[in-house]
């Protein structure tokens, strides 16, 4: 004992000593390390619904990753960020998720890929200042159960962890419906296709069984053939009750001065439940064309989670001319977005109730008036606890095309307001104008200015709100103004001004014809103000109602019976509600919504209807995308001296500290040498 403790404290001992704690830093550290990630939206941290998501499996949930090697930098740092947040995934999950990435160079492996429904992807690749195209792998196959998901090409991080999270709280609810079915049940998917459109010169029509079964052969692997498929033939007795059915579209052609009918649709079916894929015939300018067959497998998909799994359902009112959310002119895209996490379901108030069990309904662009029991129902509605979302237009295409179908806007007087107006928010009919606007080159009269395009950036979004977090720039189209005035004054609801215009805004009220050569800024500078143009309210309400109306369906006692007196009528919210508002309907079609949802309206958009349902995680993972943080840019000579400063400003600062640290050095180095060696006349260049 007496030796080692004369060991310990001989200085032979130290390194000893450190290297033996170096050892254990470095276990310590590959069993408990920490990361920190000082991105401002946190792209490379969860989100507490991923977290939750992979916390509580209940089996094995295995990702494969299928990535080249030697891919271009830009693709390279596409696999790192995968790779990065899939360590995020391992350390939140429980021991039932497990990380296996796959050796490209291995031919087993690239089997493995065509077998899982993994292709190869053509990217560009500059190699001795050449240009060349290369085939390689960038795909993620993810099983749980006896279901497989595939996100194939992973191409950008933006948006990775919303879809990898959203793929598997699918799969887990996907797998509980498989289990459920029984050892012989399956669901089946039928092309309804009668034969003579094949003869009338319709393209796709010969193709479409060819196209529909390749789909499924991959949709059915990868749900371990649970799927049946076949193709009927309907005569034209049997279309009408087909096409009644299952809402697929029925043909009427003449046969040899006979009038037939037809039926094109694509249906799984399970059960009493069905879902109608969107293929139908569809009229160009080159002609008739079958449509919805270009990207048929990722239909399948979501036709099978939205039959089989338990999603909440969104209300879409119809009835009043609201926007087409089936139609593709309109918001089509939209419609699109929604259904791949909610079940879209259009009610006509006239002759239905919302649904009990109903989370959210959309009112879209309406250019009719409601009646007094439509208007009642979202009311009612609203106060027992639901939420609405209503886009709204002041003003509205009168149909009449002016000179050069330029569009002419008129009031559009819609009795909605007069819900809203209890509510708190005054709604005005007109349209918003802002100079901080889009623009456009024009070679013949130069920069044009859409004015009632208002571009919105940064400052004009709530802050810290998790709808608009993160958010940049998005263009707020044919928008108008919103005033929440008396909103603000009651105490039960809290009200966020989620978009203002900038502060160089007016208005402009009926007859209005966007035209950027027919519309000036007002010259007199106390016109412009900012406004509101999207709102949301939270809280308890007050109904806009004194009693229910005349029509609404209640049991009243008669004169000649004991029958008690019901009614169902509320007068304040039961529960708390939440109420979106936007002054534009326009925002929500393809105008400014893409189909993959990658614009910034889709974000925002989508945000909106996930904070609304109640999914506020799914906004934070579709705001890191980094793409949509732009830089708001003041002035044209602010760019530019940002931009020559990043070119060559860094560089020549650091010159700069390069020469300072020399000669401060150099002034040291004379000093020590006059101190301690005054005699010394020579001179020190090192």
């Amino acid at each position: 004992m007496k030796n080692l403790l004369k060991w310990l404290k001989s200085p032979k001992s130290d390194f000893i000593l450190f290297v033996i704690f170096l050892v254990l830093l470095n276990i310590v550290g590959h069993r408990a390390f920490v990361r920190f990630d000082l991105t401002a939206p946190k792209s490379y941290s969860l989100s507490k619904a991923s977290k939750t998501v992979v916390k509580n499996l209940d089996s094995p949930l295995s990702v494969r990753v299928f990535f080249s090697d030697k891919l271009p930098s830009t693709y390279a740092n596409v696999y790192q960020y995968v790779k990065d947040i899939l360590v995020e995934y391992k350390g939140a999950a429980n021991k039932n998720f497990s990380v296996s990435y796959m050796d490209m160079s291995k031919p087993e492996n690239e089997e493995l890929a065509r077998d899982l429904g993994i292709q190869q992807v053509q990217i560009q690749e500059i190699k001795n200042n050449e240009v060349g195209l290369k085939q390689v792998y960038m795909g993620v196959a993810i099983a749980y159960g006896d279901n497989i998901e595939i996100m194939n090409p992973v191409q950008t991080s933006d948006g990775f962890e919303l879809e990898f999270t959203t793929r598997i709280s699918k799969m887990i609810s996907m797998a509980d419906a498989l289990a459920g079915l029984g050892k012989n049940e399956k669901i089946s998917l039928t092309l309804y296709l009668t034969d003579d459109l094949k003869r009338l010169g319709i393209s796709g029509a010969e193709e479409a069984d060819e196209i529909i079964r390749n789909a499924y052969n991959t949709i059915n692997r990868q749900n371990f053939d649970r799927i049946d498929y076949k193709v009927v033939s309907p005569d034209s007795a049997e279309s009408d009750a087909l096409a009644a059915k299952y809402g697929i579209q029925s043909i009427s052609y003449a046969d040899k001065g006979v009038q037939k009918k037809a039926v094109l649709g694509l249906v799984l079916e399970h059960g009493d439940s069905f879902y109608a894929l969107p293929v139908s015939i569809q009229r160009s300018f080159f002609g008739y064309a079958v449509g919805g067959l270009e990207d048929v497998e990722t239909s399948l998909n979501e036709g099978l989670h939205s039959l089989l799994s338990n999603t909440k359902a969104v209300g879409y009112i119809t009835g009043h001319g609201e926007v087409d959310h089936t139609s593709a002119d309109y918001a089509a895209y939209f419609g699109k977005l929604i259904s791949r996490n909610y079940e879209l379901k259009d009610i006509d108030l006239n002759s239905a109730d919302i649904p009990v069990g109903m989370n959210s309904i959309i009112v879209n662009g309406p250019k009719q008036d409601f009646t007094e029991e439509e208007l009642y129902k979202i009311d009612q509605f609203l106060l027992r606890g639901g939420n609405v979302m209503i886009f709204i237009d002041g003003v509205a295409d009168d149909g009449k095309n002016q000179m050069y179908n330029l569009q002419h806007f008129v009031a559009n007087n819609n009795n909605l307001d007069r819900l809203l107006a209890k509510y708190g928010i005054e709604h005005s009919k007109n349209m918003v104008m802002d100079k901080n606007c889009y623009k456009s080159q024009n070679a013949q009269y130069g920069e044009l200015h859409f004015w009632w395009i208002p571009e919105l950036h940064k400052k004009n979004w709530a802050k810290k709100h998790v709808i608009t977090n993160n958010l940049g720039y998005i263009f707020m189209l044919y928008s108008s103004t919103l005033n929440p005035a008396d909103a603000l004054e009651n105490k039960n609801l809290k009200v966020t001004e989620l978009a203002k215009s900038s502060e160089e805004a007016w208005t402009l009220e009926d007859d209005i014809t966007p035209h950027p050569l027919y519309i000036e800024p007002p010259a007199d500078e106390s016109s412009f103000k900012q406004y509101d143009l999207a709102l949301l309210l939270e809280g308890k309400f007050d109904s806009a109602f004194d009693e229910a109306p005349a029509g609404i369906n209640q049991n009243e006692a008669s004169e000649d019976d004991n029958s008690l007196v019901t009614s169902n009528f509320i007068k304040s919210s039961v529960m708390p509600g939440k109420l979106f508002v936007a002054g534009s309907s326009e925002i929500t079609t393809s105008q400014v919504i893409d189909e993959n949802g990658a614009s910034p309206a889709a974000i925002f958009l989508m945000n909106v209807v996930d904070y609304m349902n109640g999914n506020e995680e799914l906004c934070t993972m579709r705001t890191k995308s980094l793409s949509v943080n732009n830089l708001t840019i003041k002035s044209a000579a602010g760019a530019n001296f940002w931009k020559f400063f990043n070119s060559f400003g860094i560089a020549l600062f650091v010159v700069l500290a390069g020469l300072l640290v020399w000669r401060l050095r150099s002034i040291r180095r004379h000093a020590i040498n006059k101190k301690y060696n005054p005699d010394d006349t020579r001179t020190i260049t090192k």
